[in-house]
């Protein structure tokens, strides 16, 4: 089936809104903290994460499919590369020494 471009875009629309938007609203100064910012985002984007990577089967059993060949699932969220190790702490700055 041929793509629609006009629909296309659309949706990349929808997309980046929704990408910069979140963004924007997780660093902001303002309001919640941004653990319940996180926490938040999570609980309104993840059904529409499992809803569109996370199908029933076709299968009598209605056993959730895996993501696909190529991407990884971090998470609940099937992403085109391994799920990236980020340290909750950011590490500390090693002392300048004195000549």
């Amino acid at each position: 089936m041929p793509t629609n471009p006009k629909d296309y875009t659309t949706l990349r629309t929808l997309l980046d809104s929704l990408e910069v938007g979140a963004l924007r609203y997780f660093l902001s100064g303002s309001g919640l903290s941004q653990p319940q910012k996180l926490k938040y985002l999570k609980d309104q984007l993840m059904p529409i994460i499992d809803d569109l990577w996370h199908q029933q089967s076709n299968d009598k059993r209605g056993i959730e499919t895996e993501c696909p060949p190529g991407y990884y699932d971090c998470e609940g969220c099937c992403v085109p590369y391994k799920c990236p190790e980020v340290s909750a702490k950011p590490k500390p700055k090693s002392a300048k020494r004195k000549r």
